[in-house]
């Protein structure tokens, strides 16, 4: 056995080991660590006025509100606590209605097929409805 086959021997898995390392951090330096959570400073742009919206928003038909925030979609089904919404593309979303919250028009009921603007957070997965907002 000569010299360079035991340094072959003894060099190939040091460079393979340290390829399989230098490869594997450089995939986990190039992955984000939550990739589709907002970032931390969109939870701070949380706009105080939404607790004076009474009317639908024109901006809303075009996708402009605050979705960290808001949900907006298509009543599905309305009892007392609970509002299944639905999106445009047919998914739905149970809305839980806390005791206090608003429903605007004041004195207006959420109807299947209405369109409504929930405002509201998540808490363990559930939407909680602060306020919902009838379209006209």
């Amino acid at each position: 056995m000569s010299k360079t086959s035991i340094a072959l021997d003894i060099f190939r898995p040091l460079a393979i080991g340290a390829g399989i390392f230098g490869a594997t951090a450089a995939i986990g330096a190039a992955q984000m660590a939550a990739p589709c959570e907002p970032s931390a400073s969109s939870w701070s742009t949380f706009d105080p006025t939404y607790s004076r919206v009474t009317a639908w928003q024109p901006g809303w038909d075009t996708g402009a509100y605050d979705r960290n925030h808001v949900m907006i979609g298509t009543v599905g089904k309305y009892t007392n606590a609970r509002l299944t919404l639905a999106n445009a593309a047919g998914d739905t979303t149970v809305v839980d209605l806390k005791e206090g919250t608003v429903i605007e028009p004041t004195g207006a009921t959420p109807q299947a097929g209405q369109r409504v603007a929930v405002f509201g957070y998540w808490s363990n997965g559930t939407f909680i409805a602060n306020r919902v907002v009838l379209h006209g």
